[in-house]
C-alpha cells in the first residue's frame, strides 16, 4: 500500500497484518514489484528518487538502494534483471535504472 512518503507491506494471508514499511521520500506516486527477483520499486516525484528494496520470504523489506531520478519523475515499471523504468513527464523521457553490478 503506497502512502505519501512510504510504502506499507501487508501480509494478505494473515488478515492484512503489517509486516514492514519502506520510507521513500515525499511524493510517492507509484510502486511496482518484480516477483521473480523479490524487488520492490518505489518512485517519489517530490523527493526525485527511486527506492529499491528486497522483500524477503516473510514479507519484510530491506532497502538496497536509493537512486536519484528527476523532480516530478514517477510511475515506475519493473523490468527484467533488476532494471526499472521511471517516467519523467517534465523532462519528456523515460529513465532507466540498472543494478550497479551490470
Amino acid at each position: 500500500m503506497a502512502c505519501g512518503d512510504h510504502v506499507i507491506l501487508l501480509d494478505t494471508a494473515h488478515e492484512g497484518k503489517i509486516v514492514g514499511s519502506v520510507a521513500a521520500g515525499a511524493g510517492v506516486d507509484n510502486i511496482d514489484y518484480a516477483e521473480e527477483t523479490g524487488l520492490l520499486y518505489v518512485a517519489a516525484q517530490d523527493a526525485a528518487q527511486l527506492t529499491i528494496a528486497r522483500v524477503d520470504n516473510s514479507g519484510k523489506p530491506v532497502v538496497l538502494a536509493v537512486v536519484p531520478t528527476a523532480k516530478g519523475a514517477r510511475s515506475v515499471v519493473a523490468g527484467g534483471d533488476g532494471r526499472a523504468y521511471v517516467i519523467d513527464p517534465l523532462g519528456g523521457q523515460i529513465l532507466k535504472v540498472e543494478p550497479s553490478n551490470k
